[in-house]
């Protein structure tokens, strides 16, 4: 039997980025868990932002972004982003970590994170409340050769991204493979 449990706010898990907004110039970045790949062609990113955030001024400053795939060992300097403000703190002088520039976007990546998403903004969506949702485009992305494949593709295991589980206030690694997208359910038979 299931448990109503009224709206939410939680998807289990969430990812856990910094999001980065200005120039290399003038930067701040801020833990987001609120973000989703919104479509694929063109590739499009979606996260709600809080209104009084100092990287939403940033990103409506340039209309650009970044978004930054920490790993699950880099838990404490992402909280840390996630809990400071960039009104009072200069983030990356504190935290030690690092910027480095962009191959599209004015606004740049973090050096720390492997894994990386350079983005314009499409669209803001206000529906009210405290959070604006942001529409990004994906215009590049970037992966240290540390976390590809012999492919070239991102192996997920090398990777180890942070995660976020809302209502526990918990941050995770992921967990093993489970089956194969796109064929596992073709042994699945109608009844």
């Amino acid at each position: 039997m299931k448990k109503s449990l009224g709206p939410s706010d939680r998807l289990y898990p969430m990812p856990c980025p910094l999001v980065l907004g200005g120039t290399m110039e003038k930067a701040d970045a801020l833990a987001v868990a609120w973000i989703a790949i919104g479509g694929a062609t063109p590739p499009t990113i979606v996260m709600a932002l809080r209104h009084s955030r100092r990287t939403l001024e940033l990103i409506r400053e340039t209309g650009e972004f970044t978004v930054n795939v920490p790993r699950a060992s880099d838990a404490a300097v992402v909280d840390y982003f996630g809990i400071v403000s960039g009104h009072d703190h200069d983030k990356f002088a504190e935290s030690g970590w690092t910027l480095e520039p962009a191959s599209v976007v004015s606004a740049p990546l973090v050096a720390e994170c492997p894994y990386n998403l350079e983005c314009r903004v499409i669209s803001e969506v206000d529906p009210g409340g405290t959070h604006v949702l942001v529409i990004g485009e994906i215009v590049e992305s970037h992966a240290d050769e540390s976390i590809l494949d012999a492919n070239g593709k991102v192996d997920i295991e090398k990777l180890d991204p942070l995660v976020y589980i809302a209502g526990s206030r918990e941050y995770r690694r992921l967990g093993e493979k489970v089956a194969d997208a796109f064929s596992a359910g073709k042994s699945v038979k109608p009844e």
